[in-house]
């Protein structure tokens, strides 16, 4: 796989962020050195400053290399904040792993590989998207020997239905490099940690609902989601990052695998973190009792269904209570039961 071309100052696009991030108020360098210091960091700090009450932030107190899977809320700000929160601590920033369809727009793309993205195309099938896993698993490996780190959501594209659930066929390309299709999930022991990251409130909330309805969405659906990702009320952000996953119990099998997908799963549970609603979101599902939501999140939900209905795509208010329950929901069905060894 090539390495990526990180003259991100040759690429189409640039122009536009300076004057995105101009028009914030912020006085950055025309021409950064190091562009997640000089830009990126500041422009989060801004975000944070101007869209949250503020951030909650445990992070492992080392540069150890390894692999960050975290859970996935939000398109940019899930490894933005992430990274800033490293950056302030005085860590190492990580390498991130994202869907292509980001880098559709030049803009985002110039962006992105300023800060160390790793591209994968979710729409390749059969032996193209083989080809790419061995490609992405020997890259993240290269990665992490060389003393580095990488995040990668657990599963492909934002938890839509609030169900935060490792995927075993992520957990399989990872180890492929290392030649876990032999050794099977022994070849990580150590090397990945689980991060959670809950926000009070997703300011895209209203745009899952739409995506959920419509069942597809746009490259503009992508470019607003991010957007207002960035500049939309959060509420309280909180990140967790947890110790290191040992594996040497996990055998290469269905079960082997299974049980290490259920450890990292059990590992964000253990950090028991979670947003303002989640707890009430989860019991209204439970018991189909809708009775029970706050006024806080009730007006929230009141705020998806006049969206929703502005855009023509209206829902009656039981549909639209149980979708908005589920995405603000957190945790992963996985942990009902424990797995075979």
């Amino acid at each position: 796989m090539a390495e990526p071309d990180n003259s991100w100052e040759q690429l189409p696009g640039i122009e536009r962020i300076q004057h995105y991030l101009s028009a914030k108020g912020l006085d950055l360098p025309p021409a950064p050195k190091d562009i997640q210091a000089e830009w990126s960091v500041p422009f989060m700090r801004w975000v944070t400053a101007n869209t949250t009450s503020g951030i909650e932030a445990t992070l492992q107190p080392t540069d150890e290399p390894g692999i960050r899977i975290g859970t996935h809320r939000d398109i940019v700000c899930d490894p933005a904040l992430y990274n800033m929160a490293r950056f302030d601590a005085g860590l190492n920033t990580t390498h991130i792993v994202l869907g292509s369809n980001l880098a559709r727009l030049p803009w985002v793309k110039a962006l992105l590989v300023a800060n160390k993205a790793i591209f994968i195309d979710r729409s390749l099938t059969g032996r193209a998207a083989f080809d790419q896993h061995i490609a992405i698993s020997e890259r993240i490996a290269k990665i992490t020997d060389q003393g580095g780190q990488v995040w990668i959501a657990q599963a492909p594209g934002r938890s839509k239905e609030g169900r935060d659930e490792t995927h075993v066929g992520l957990l399989k390309m990872l180890a492929k490099a290392r030649g876990g299709d032999r050794l099977g999930p022994q070849v990580l022991s150590g090397l990945v940690r689980p991060l959670v990251i809950r926000y009070d409130v997703n300011p895209c909330d209203m745009y899952l609902v739409k995506e959920r309805i419509l069942g597809t969405k746009t490259e503009k659906d992508d470019e607003r989601s991010m957007r207002t990702g960035l500049e939309g009320w959060k509420g309280t952000v909180r990140i967790a990052e947890g110790p290191s996953i040992d594996t040497d119990d996990c055998t290469n099998d269905r079960t082997g695998w299974e049980s290490y997908a259920y450890k990292v799963d059990h590992a964000m549970e253990a950090m028991n973190i979670e947003g303002q609603w989640a707890g009430e979101a989860n019991q209204a599902l439970e018991f189909g009792d809708f009775s029970i939501l706050s006024d806080g999140f009730l007006k929230r939900i009141e705020c998806i269904g006049e969206s929703l209905e502005e855009a023509g795509n209206g829902l009656d208010p039981s549909t639209l209570k149980q979708m908005a329950c589920e995405i603000y929901r957190e945790g992963s069905t996985r942990l009902n039961s424990v797995p075979e060894h």
